[in-house]
Formats: structure tokens, sequence, C-alpha cells
């Protein structure tokens, strides 16, 4: 395998993950930021276009434009559910019908109800119970906490729901209402190949972090390790969940560590965010380790050899556009998912990805927050 094709929103980590693993790697993604473009033979930009309206068609067009046969074929966060019959070579990704099980947070709530694994109660947001206290509406797909919202009473439901509906482009019934669970947020990186799973590392969570954005939800990035007494119970419930759903490839699981433990929020089955901390925090080549686990071999639990993190700053003040000054800037430290001069990030866009590594978390969290606040400066 030789030729890899790689399909998602924004895919720069896994094509530098297999750039790095020695494939050569072509790439169709939202942004075709600079370090995409430098780590892949060739990408195609969808942001001309609307990525919600992306069809087979218009994927098997550009995939024609690259001229090249592909030994596999992965695809990333927005086209997990891409129809595989359009590929010619082997799809390394979990089935559609398993993203669309676990995917999918009112079905996945309904087989964790069966496992007997501690998850937020969880309804349809359309046919609310009494509110209580306060609760979470959400899309019940995807979203990355973009479009979470707080609700305390019916008719705050009824108008958060017109709300997201109209911002996000769903729906009624493709958003769910949860309980609001308290507590630290956590994921863990898994490698399984349907039968058996490896856990790689549990990552901290950087979820609404201020200095990154203003919205109280949006992902923020990620640190590996994160220390909990509830790791090996963490991994248990996750090596239980590979098994149940025989996933296969880099799986990850997000949790919210509370007071009497870990609470599952969802299953993310495919790459995900926390790939780069994971790589600079183990030394593991994720994408290989992807391959592999759909050849039936597992890697051993890697030790961790030093701290990795990587946070997303958003355009939280004013829209942005990047000019030469500034992408020059981005050239000189290590950033990542860079944009190209001219590029326009709209409030609450992502505008540039900070890697970093240290001792400790607060090496890395350091560095991390100083880049910000010189980024700050100059955005």
């Amino acid at each position: 395998m030789k030729n890899i094709l790689v399909i998602g929103y924004s895919s720069r980590n896994i094509a530098c993950s297999a750039n790095t693993a020695g494939y050569n790697v072509y790439a169709i993604d939202a942004f075709c930021d600079r370090d995409l473009e430098n780590n892949t033979c060739k990408c195609h930009a969808l942001m001309e276009e609307d990525i919600h309206e992306v069809d087979r068609e218009e994927i098997v067009r550009i995939m024609d434009s690259f001229k090249t046969d592909f030994d596999g074929v992965v695809l990333g966060s927005g086209f997990e559910k891409l129809e595989r019959d359009i590929f010619e070579c082997p799809v390394l990704n979990n089935s559609v019908r398993q993203m669309e099980i676990v995917s999918d947070k009112k079905r996945f709530a309904k087989e964790l109800q069966k496992l007997a694994i501690p998850h937020p109660e969880t309804h349809v947001a359309t046919n609310p119970p009494q509110i209580n206290t306060p609760m979470i509406l959400k899309p019940a797909i995807g979203g990355g906490g973009i479009f979470n919202k707080i609700v305390t009473s019916t008719d705050e439901l009824e108008y958060q729901i017109d709300n997201i509906c109209k911002t996000g482009n769903f729906n009624p019934d493709e958003l769910i209402l949860q309980e609001v669970v308290h507590g630290n947020a956590a994921s863990v990186s898994m490698i399984s190949n349907g039968n058996q799973a490896t856990a790689i590392a549990v990552n901290e969570q950087l979820i609404g972090i201020p200095w990154l954005t203003n919205m109280p939800f949006a992902y923020c990035g990620n640190i590996t390790p994160m220390q909990t007494p509830y790791e090996k119970e963490m991994i248990g419930i996750c090596e239980k969940l590979c098994k149940h759903f025989k996933l296969k490839g880099s799986n990850g699981m997000d949790f919210i560590i509370t007071e009497k433990g870990p609470v599952i929020l969802e299953i993310n089955a495919r790459f995900q965010g926390s790939l780069d901390s994971v790589e600079i925090a183990t030394g593991i080549n994720l994408f290989q380790a992807h391959v592999d686990a759909f050849n039936g071999k597992l890697p051993e639990k890697p030790k961790y050899q030093r701290w990795g993190g990587r946070t997303i700053i958003y355009a939280s003040e004013k829209p942005i556009t990047i000019s030469k000054q500034i992408s020059e800037v981005f050239g000189k430290g290590r950033f990542a998912d860079i944009p190209k001069s001219g590029y326009e990030a709209y409030l609450d866009d992502p505008v540039v990805s900070i890697l970093a590594e240290g001792n400790s978390r607060n090496d890395v969290m350091g560095h991390m927050k100083e880049q910000a606040k010189m980024l700050h400066k100059i955005l």
C-alpha cells in the first residue's frame, strides 16, 4: 500500500501522519492549509463549494483529477458516511452501518443503556421531559460543541431549537437534549482490529477555553497524557465498546470525569483531533497503527515519553483576514493547520492550531498560552 487518499473536513493531521509513515498522500479537504499542501502530493480544497452539498459525483470528479491509482482511502471527519462503492480500493474505516449507530447520540445512548455503562440521560429535543434543572441541547450527530446550548425552561428550549436549526442548518428532529454532567472533559485514543483493542493514550480535552474561543462548548484541543485515577476504568469501558461495536482502526471515546467516576459521552469512530498530542506524547505513528489494525495487527500500549498539546485559536472577537505578515509568523513557530495568505476566518471560525511539547502539563500549557497571547496581538 503506497498511494493513500485522505478525505475530510480538516484532514491535515491525518495526512501529516501518513506522510511521516512513508505514504504518498493525496487529500480532499475543506481548507488545503499550507502544511497540508506541504505533506501531500496533491490536495483539493472544498472552500469554494458548500461542503455539506458535496456529493459522490463531485468526489469522483476530484479523484479522477488526481490521475492516480489509490491503494487505500481514509475518511475523516465529515465524510465518514460517504458511499464506499465509489472507491476501487480498500476503505480503511468502520462501515457506514457502524458509523450510523455510534455517531448518532440517540442510538448510542440506547446501546449504552443495554450495556449498563454510565452515560447522560438523553432525550429527543422535540419530545423533552419536564425541565427542572439545566439541560444541554445539541445536534445528535457531529457539531464539535459549536452549536451546544444550555436551556433551563421549555420556552428557552423552543427558542434555541429554532436558533440552532437556522444557524446550523439542522432539522428539529436532528437535535437531542441531555442532562448536564459536571466534571473534567477527557478522551481515550484506541486502536482496535474488530475483536481486540489497545489503549494508546488518555487525553485531557480543552473545551470552551476563554483565551481560545468565546464559544463555551467548542472543542479547543488536547493535552496528552491526562493523569487520572480513573484511567483503568475508562480503558476498560473503551475496550468493551470497541469489541461490542466491532470497531477497527483509530477510534476515540469522549468522557466527562465526575466526582463519582467517568461518564461516556460519545465515540468518534475515526481519526480524532487528539492525533497531534498523542503522537507527540507517545512517539507512535497513529496512521501506521491504523493501517496495521485493518490487517489484524495491534500495537503494544506505548509509554508516555513527554507531554504533548494542541490548541485551536478561533476568530473570537472579529473576522480575521490572514495577511502576508501573519502568514510569515505562522511559518516560524510550531503551528499547524496554517492558513494561506488571504484566508478569511469569519467570527467563531478556526484560525490556526498551536502545537507544544514539554516535560509537564504546565510546560505545555504555558507555551500554548504564550503563543496564543502573541497571536492575539497581531490577528
